[in-house]
């Protein structure tokens, strides 16, 4: 993983009425490789214990790890650290003939290795200056103004949704000094922190680690709170904190540490995650993920994820940082399918030129939107207002404001808060490759939600069709006898309404005087209203 992908971009900025930045540099010097000895890998195995029966609120991959299979492996000598019952893997370490003779044993279905470190050479200096000028915005929010109104998220603040009872993770590489920290002095008071755990280390603590500031302060950008001069986005809600990388080695046990996390969120309830991690590039050259793997979901972080947006959690990914290096694009989980992708954009809405791509070749829109990730202001470890850059600090934002949506309207799932946060974009009509649908406006995805006959259920999608797409002269629709058709509309790439039918008698249109582009429909029927994309060629 190339470091400043967990890290804001050591980019110097310059913002109205501040003249304030914060630069991290990260050196990174060239392990060495213990030679022999011990070594970790992550053992995948075949199958799982059939007599186990799976609950109304559990399936097969909930199942635990087959425990013969461990107590296999440990007669040989091997010594296993953690086991994901979602991966159906154990992340193991042993000497190279354990490993050997483990490989061939009959329930294991592969073997990736994971190099050992003699030593760590990563040095952290952080340079955060703080804001002296604070510029007076309205009542508390002042220097987090410019990112809250970028997406209209005061809105939902004025409504009185703040997050209460939500649940919020944040998987980083630890909280340093949060417990100690003013700026979350409410939520240590009201015991708002649920439950924590070091995945790295094996341990409940999470606050002692003096390079585990950047989870700090991507946790103040949804929990954080400095009278008269900040405030998160999520500031009531409950808060479970999981520490997964590793500060001193770059490896794919973090991508196992963080499927971990993920199971532990599921078990705990936890409705939305925050994910400021990307991966793609390891000390390991024969670890690295390639852009076939990005596509096809393969990293043990985009499993976890996908698996976990299935149980019905909103997952928020950063899309990662390396938009103007040679790798260029989204890194790993936020390539996952069902990863909620977040980009950075500025103030004013311009693209961080470090935001990650998505690949030419990939037909899903990804990253899905984008939020302030350039001159964000975030709460250091002192609880003092400072600002930074990167793909890191747009994640939580949108996490938060999704969880103060989700407060709104309890009863919807994961994926229809996803869905009208992407419907509330500036591109919903015409998505790119650098931010998606585009910055949302929550307001907007509000009164989605608020609308009646809101739908995105899968039932309008199979009873309503509409061929060819793309389209060139006529436009046909066909629906189930059962739904009675109240009237069509189609919009334009800039929201204008370029033809509309009140009861249509007929199912076929003819639409070859449009121009070519992106086009969208609404069918309101007795059932809701589906929306689709249509392309006209």
């Amino acid at each position: 993983m190339r470091r400043k992908d967990l890290l804001f971009v050591s980019t110097r900025w310059d913002m109205a009425k501040k003249s304030n930045w914060i630069i991290c540099f990260l050196f990174v010097c060239p392990l060495l490789l213990q030679a022999g000895g011990n070594a970790s890998h992550i053992l995948y195995f075949k199958d799982k214990p059939t007599e186990l029966i799976c609950s109304a609120n559990t399936d097969s991959r909930d199942i635990p790890v087959n425990a013969a299979y461990i107590a296999a492996l440990r007669q040989q000598g091997i010594d296993v650290i953690s086991v994901s019952k979602w991966l159906n893997a154990a992340l193991v370490k042993a000497v190279p003939q354990a490993i050997a003779q483990a490989g061939n044993m009959p329930f294991v279905e592969s073997v990736q290795h994971i190099p050992v470190r003699q030593q760590s050479a990563i040095v952290n200096i952080q340079s955060l200056q703080t804001c002296t000028e604070i510029q007076d915005f309205e009542d508390n929010y002042v220097s987090s103004f410019a990112q809250f109104h970028l997406l209209n998220g005061e809105y939902l603040h004025e409504m009185g949704y703040r997050g209460e009872e939500m649940k919020i993770a944040v998987c980083d590489n630890g909280f340093y000094n949060a417990n100690n920290n003013t700026a979350f002095a409410e939520v240590f008071s009201d015991n708002r922190v649920k439950d924590t755990y070091d995945f790295v280390n094996s341990e409940t603590a999470v606050y002692n680690e003096i390079s585990g500031a950047h989870g700090s302060n991507c946790l103040s950008l949804i929990a954080g709170k400095k009278e008269n001069e900040f405030i998160g986005t999520a500031t009531k809600a409950d808060y479970y904190l999981y520490h997964t990388e590793n500060n001193t080695s770059e490896t794919l046990q973090e991508e196992f540490n963080l499927a971990l996390a993920l199971e532990r969120c599921h078990e705990q309830g936890v409705q939305v995650v925050s994910v400021s991690l990307g991966y793609f590039e390891f000390e390991n050259a024969a670890e690295n993920f390639d852009t076939t793997e990005m596509k096809k979901n393969n990293t043990p972080g985009a499993k976890a994820v996908n698996i976990a947006a299935s149980k019905g959690i909103l997952v928020c990914v950063a899309a990662g940082n390396e938009g103007a290096s040679s790798w260029k694009y989204i890194t790993s989980p936020g390539n996952a399918d069902s990863a909620f992708t977040i980009a950075a954009v500025n103030s004013s809405g311009t693209p961080a030129n470090f935001t990650g791509y998505a690949l030419s070749s990939d037909t899903r829109i990804k990253p899905n939107v984008a939020a302030m990730g350039v001159g964000t202001a975030i709460l250091n470890t002192n609880g003092t207002v400072s600002n930074g850059n990167g793909t890191s600090y747009a994640c939580p934002s949108i996490a938060g404001l999704s969880a103060c949506l989700w407060q709104a309207f309890p009863d919807k799932t994961n994926w229809e808060i996803k869905t009208a946060i992407e419907q509330s974009a500036s591109k919903y009509l015409n998505p790119d490759k650098r931010i998606g649908y585009g910055i949302p406006d929550f307001k907007k995805a509000y009164q989605l939600l608020a609308n009646p006959t809101f739908v995105s259920a899968p039932s309008l999608e199979n009873e309503i069709r509409f061929y060819p797409v793309p389209v060139q002269h006529t436009l046909y629709m066909q629906s189930d006898d059962n739904i009675r058709v109240e009237s069509l509309q189609l919009f334009n790439a800039v929201g204008q309404t370029v033809m509309e039918v009140r009861r249509p008698s007929q199912q076929d249109w003819d639409v070859s005087h449009l121009s070519k582009g992106m086009y969208l429909v609404q069918v309101t029927t007795d059932k809701g209203i589906l929306l689709k994309k249509l392309i006209k060629d």
